[in-house]
């Protein structure tokens, strides 16, 4: 009886106008911030969730978390400032993280020097399942602090974006033998 009450509400949740749609999963979202109790700002009239992660040992950055144009973005701001000089390299950087993520994409920004990591999944998917915006937001987390080390060792280090990128498909690659799933 259970299930068949479950898969009642999904079905009820997904024939319903994109407007209440949205609603639901704005709903959802809330509820998921507050129950990890993160510190989180909650702008209502705009819709919108701001939350600040750590992403290294010193430095943190603001999250945001929106429904637009029937999806979940989660968005952030992985390098606020970099040099027009070496603003081919961020391209190049950036190319090559696109190239890789299967969710996501990283933007520059040349005119304002910043890059930012964005990633989306379907209202849909979020209306069936429940427990995949704290997943979203894990992936999305995990993923900016893996690309905004590899901008940060760009511009501290100097090294070059295939270097960089190697190495992180190294460290992921053992890292995934040691965890086998």
């Amino acid at each position: 009886m259970k299930k068949l009450l479950h898969f009642i509400s999904k079905i009820y949740r997904i024939s319903l106008h994109h407007k209440k749609q949205e609603s639901l999963v704005w709903k959802d979202l809330k509820q998921t911030h507050h129950k990890s109790e993160w510190k989180s700002g909650v702008y209502e009239k705009e819709r919108y969730i701001e939350t600040v992660f750590t992403i290294s040992e010193e430095k943190a950055a603001s999250f945001y978390y929106f429904i637009h144009e029937g999806s979940l973005h989660c968005r952030v701001k992985v390098l606020e400032n970099f040099s027009p000089e070496i603003t081919t390299d961020i391209f190049v950087l950036a190319s090559h993280f696109n190239n890789l993520l299967v969710n996501g994409i990283v933007k520059v920004d040349a005119v304002n020097q910043y890059v930012e990591y964005d990633q989306k999944l379907d209202l849909l998917v979020l209306l069936l399942y429940r427990g995949e915006i704290k997943r979203l937001i894990s992936t999305h987390y995990f993923t900016a602090k893996d690309v905004s080390a590899a901008f940060d060792r760009l511009i501290t280090e100097q090294e070059a974006p295939a270097i960089i990128i190697a190495d992180l498909l190294k460290k992921k690659e053992s890292k995934n033998q040691d965890n086998p799933e």
